[in-house]
């Protein structure tokens, strides 16, 4: 039997762009005892999440036909009994790929071409769609960036250009709660003064590579590969770049916990009140990360039958914390905390992924900090999807390795447990695979 499949498409302020999918979708639950609500992240069509859907979403199909089949593993048995089925969620994001995010090296290292892909880059900017795929361009939205390409030829010799650039690209920001979030350098972003913000960002970006075969560090220019993977272009265009990126990842941020905290929030208040027994898994990618632990922010205090897969979140390291520093509480503590997620949490990280491996360190030089290996576990600014959770109680002792299918986990309750991926996911957009999905649905067991 086909799993159950629902769509439900959401606009850029949360709300559900046809209410008849969220109806379609409570109306075809009865009879269902465990509900899989997944976003995508960063893409900028319907296609695009579409596919990522059907893989993850067919492998996990796959799984759960054979779990009566003999010499199934014993965490697919388990599952003998409940009945699955699957809501897709789509949301206006925006593509943001590693090519976007390190565009050092080669030709664009000369600066008029540094110069045309800025403004191809700005150009992106001005599109901010209602829906997924849209092309709509506000236009007061349009005439602010317009101000900044006006100021990119003069970057380099003029500290007005500078300030124009910055106050251009601040003033089409949303100012919702993520200006408030100091764990992912947001509130320095929108605080730090221009030549201050240019000056911290035109130096190279590296973030830690993986470690070369036989567990030595790799080298640069040796036969383990490079040091680090990251944005090496240096320079004020090169710094321009990376605060026209920042505000791409803040405005997805945002919208992400807007559309998870309202549109998604509600639509899982829907789904319980017709069955208060019915199990509820929330997994995101990227953005969707965030997007479904907003969702999970949104539930009442000791909600029980919930489980998080976070598949390279990109969201602060810090997030799940009590306390990562001077009794500072993670953004999205109150998940764990008030328990609103009791079930059991998992996180795949890798250093392998460029896009949130080197996003991050960029808050650590707008926070003027050099960790000892930025973006790594110890960098204050990292992100969860290259460290997993960092500085949470819930993680302590629960460390473990993506395995393949069949891999015997054991995710408990009330644990977060960080999966490191380095052997089986190769890059940001590598969770389509059996042994993400499995881990997804033995995640679904632990309740």
């Amino acid at each position: 039997m086909a799993l159950a499949r629902f769509d439900v498409e959401f606009t850029k302020d949360g709300d559900v762009f046809k209410p008849a999918q969220a109806d379609a979708l409570i109306a075809g639950l009865g009879g269902v005892t465990d509900l899989i609500v997944v976003s995508h992240g960063w893409n900028n069509d319907m296609a695009d999440a579409r596919a990522l859907y059907d893989e993850l979403v067919g492998n996990i199909e796959q799984f759960l036909k054979a779990r009566t089949a003999a010499g199934a593993p014993t965490s697919l048995k388990a599952l003998a009994g409940r009945t699955y089925a699957v809501c897709q969620v789509f949301w206006p994001s925006k593509k943001f790929t590693d090519a976007d995010l390190i565009p050092g090296g080669g030709a664009v290292s000369a600066t008029k071409a540094s110069d045309k892909a800025l403004v191809k880059m700005l150009e992106a900017l001005k599109r901010d769609p209602v829906r997924l795929g849209g092309k709509e361009a506000p236009a007061a939205r349009v005439k602010a960036i317009d101000r900044a390409i006006k100021a990119v030829p003069k970057l380099s010799t003029s500290a007005a250009a500078r300030k124009t650039f910055v106050a251009a690209l601040r003033s089409t920001m949303p100012k919702g709660k993520g200006a408030r979030e100091v764990d992912d350098g947001s509130a320095g972003f929108l605080e730090a003064d221009p030549e201050k913000l240019f000056k911290a960002l035109s130096s190279s970006v590296i973030a830690p590579g993986p470690r070369a075969s036989g567990g030595g560090a790799a080298t640069l220019g040796g036969g383990g590969g490079a040091a680090g993977l990251g944005d090496l272009m240096s320079g004020i265009t090169a710094g321009a770049r990376r605060i026209a990126n920042f505000v791409t990842y803040y405005q997805m941020k945002e919208r992400a916990g807007q559309v998870g905290s309202t549109g998604v929030a509600t639509l899982l208040e829907r789904c319980r009140k017709a069955d208060p027994a019915r199990r509820l898994h929330l997994v995101g990618h990227s953005f969707g990360g965030r997007l479904v632990t907003a969702a999970a922010a949104g539930l009442p205090p000791n909600t029980s039958g919930v489980t998080l897969s976070l598949l390279q979140a990109a969201f602060s390291h810090n997030a799940l914390s009590a306390d990562y520093g001077k009794g500072k509480a993670g953004f999205y503590r109150t998940v764990l905390g008030d328990r609103r997620v009791s079930g059991p949490v998992i996180i795949t990280h890798t250093k392998n992924d460029r896009a949130v491996g080197v996003a991050y360190p960029l808050a650590s030089r707008i926070a003027n900090q050099v960790a000892a290996a930025l973006g790594d576990e110890n960098d204050p600014y990292g992100g969860m999807g290259r460290n997993g959770a960092q500085h949470t109680a819930e993680a302590a002792g629960h460390n473990a390795v993506l395995g393949k299918k069949g891999t015997a986990y054991a995710f408990a309750p009330g644990t977060v447990n960080n999966l490191r991926a380095d052997a089986l996911i190769k890059d940001h957009g590598d969770v389509r695979s059996e042994a993400v999905a499995y881990a997804v649905l033995c995640c679904t067991g632990g309740i």
